[in-house]
């Protein structure tokens, strides 16, 4: 368990590169931010979390483990809550919260990234 990463996973990573590759100014994991956002644009006040199908509890992909299930339903669901209560707060002092699944990234990688430009564009 210890070698599970909060930030700088592969999908934030890669998300990342093509933003800069793209020339796109972002910060990353910014503190002061409640539920510190893997990436913010702070001018238009966007902040975009990639979701770990696992951790967030995606309702398809989310395979829970065999062993020891009624930690990891605990886990999962005060995940799930905590990640609601944060895009509620955010959105309540006026962000626009983008929340993208990690299997989304491998699938529809171009298709992602489209939509975090547009989310931008918009805020």
């Amino acid at each position: 368990m210890q070698n599970i990463r909060s930030k700088g996973t592969l999908p934030e990573r890669s998300v990342m590169r093509e933003l800069r590759r793209m020339n796109i100014y972002f910060a990353k994991h910014v503190d002061s931010i409640t539920g510190k956002p893997d990436i913010v644009f702070r001018k238009k006040k966007v902040a975009v979390f990639i979701d770990s199908d696992f951790w967030h509890g995606h309702p398809q992909r989310g395979v829970m483990p065999k062993s020891n299930l009624e930690y990891w339903q605990k886990k999962i669901r005060r995940n799930k809550r905590r990640d609601a209560a944060v895009t509620q707060e955010l959105r309540s002092k006026g962000w626009t919260v983008l929340r993208v699944w990690e299997h989304n990234l491998k699938l529809h990688y171009k298709r992602s990234i489209n939509k975090i430009l547009k989310t931008v564009e918009k805020g």
